[in-house]
């Protein structure tokens, strides 16, 4: 007797919905757009006869038959997963080459790959740390993870996270602080990589005036943001570098404002090529996994002006005399 079931694409769309509980997140989590996300789920609902999500103005809650349908599929589709890993498995080791800027792999990649090689112990990665753009096209890399302004015309790319920017200390440099202010910035460190004019254009569109944002001392990759978590200053992160640092408490985010800056994060591989089942594999991984840093950020973003955190007490170690 033939299986009455609805969409696989619907049912995969909605179990990422609600395991998220966002429609934006199952979109990054899928690589589709938030409108194919929604037009799955509502045919879903149309043919089920049951409403899955209640629609609010702040995004969509699961209703109690969306909460008990997910609980029914989530473990259906992990042991979908781990049958087409052990498939994949049982074929000959696939070797897999990465190119990724220096900062992206310490700060980001490098802490969860033990996750992606427990999941996918077919695929072993090549991990080049390289802080010159390769032209991916031209070079013996299967795919590439970058930052910049997406302009690589020899590249097809996905645009994974944005790049914005906002100022991060140690708790313990600003510890007994009770208000502490961007125009305060002055009196502290500045910490700066690859550019000394990142500070000045930070502070101009804050609008603080009176404070010198080329002086401090210069690093290179993610040492800036390494010299910040040890205390010597305050140093300009983005949620992809910062946000395990911030969870862990090893940083904090003192000031509100987030300056949108042009880059971002991208996924990139050659123009033209198809996509490998490996490629596919460790792009859907990376996806996924930047799909979670997007949401523990916005968590600490919102426990942050919930509390209107003030972290607390000069060590004095690198203020400026």
């Amino acid at each position: 007797m033939a299986r009455r079931l609805p969409s696989l694409n619907a049912l995969r769309a909605f179990e990422a919905a609600a395991r998220h509980e966002s429609f934006t997140l199952a979109a990054g989590e899928l690589f589709v757009t938030h409108a194919a996300i929604s037009r799955h789920i509502r045919d879903l609902e149309e043919w089920l006869a049951v409403d899955l999500f209640t629609r609010t103005g702040r995004g969509v809650v699961l209703t109690e038959a969306g909460r008990q349908y997910a609980h029914r599929l989530s473990p259906i589709f992990d042991e979908l997963a781990n049958a087409t890993r052990e498939v994949m498995a049982s074929a000959k080791i696939r070797r897999l080459a990465v190119t990724v800027d220096p900062s992206f792999a310490s700060r980001w990649l490098v802490p969860r790959l033990g996750h992606f090689s427990d999941a996918h112990p077919d695929i072993e990665l090549l991990v080049d740390p390289n802080p010159s753009v390769v032209d991916i096209g031209a070079s013996e890399f299967d795919i590439g993870l970058r930052v910049g302004q997406g302009n690589w015309p020899e590249a097809e790319m996905i645009r994974i996270a944005d790049f914005d920017t906002f100022p991060v200390c140690s708790p313990k440099l600003i510890e007994g602080e009770s208000v502490i202010s961007p125009s305060q910035l002055g009196e502290y460190t500045l910490i700066h990589s690859y550019s000394r004019q990142w500070w000045p254009d930070w502070l101009n569109e804050v609008g603080v005036e009176g404070v010198d944002g080329t002086r401090g001392p210069m690093f290179q990759n993610y040492l800036a943001i390494e010299a910040a978590e040890a205390g010597q200053g305050f140093a300009l992160a983005d949620m992809v570098l910062a946000t395990d640092s911030l969870a862990e408490g090893w940083l904090v985010r003192p000031f509100e404002p987030i300056i949108k800056e042009p880059g971002g994060y991208y996924i990139v591989r050659a123009k033209g090529t198809r996509e490998t089942p490996a490629v596919r594999t460790f792009r859907e991984w990376v996806m996924a996994e930047m799909a979670e840093t997007q949401k523990k950020f916005a968590s600490l973003k919102a426990a942050q002006s919930q509390k209107k955190l003030v972290p607390a007490a000069p060590s004095g170690a690198a203020r400026v005399s």
